[in-house]
């Protein structure tokens, strides 16, 4: 990633069956910047092998990785994480001028 690019990621979020509902708000609480170089854009309720997806961006691959650990891992119950970087092919959506 070059220096100054944002590069949007989303977290997949396993949580303790029986924490399920306890952990929905500690996630929901986070702030939009939670941390220096990363905005967090939506947060989604999933089903079937993920609970939560968090969609956010980073400016580098490191504050990502830190977010991940120091935040997300750290909420009690949470059992297993999956980060994937995005990557758009075609915008579907047009921006409002």
């Amino acid at each position: 990633m070059l220096a100054g690019t944002v590069q949007k990621y989303i977290v997949m979020i396993k949580l303790s069956p029986n924490m399920a509902a306890k952990l929905y708000e500690p996630l929901m609480e986070f702030e939009e910047n939670p941390m220096e170089g990363v905005v967090l854009e939506e947060a989604y309720q999933v089903f079937g092998q993920w609970d939560f997806a968090i969609l956010f961006q980073a400016d580098s691959n490191q504050k990502a990785l830190h977010f991940v650990s120091d935040k997300i891992r750290l909420v009690e119950g949470v059992l297993e994480t999956l980060t994937i970087p995005l990557s758009p092919v075609k915008t579907y959506r047009k921006q409002e001028k």
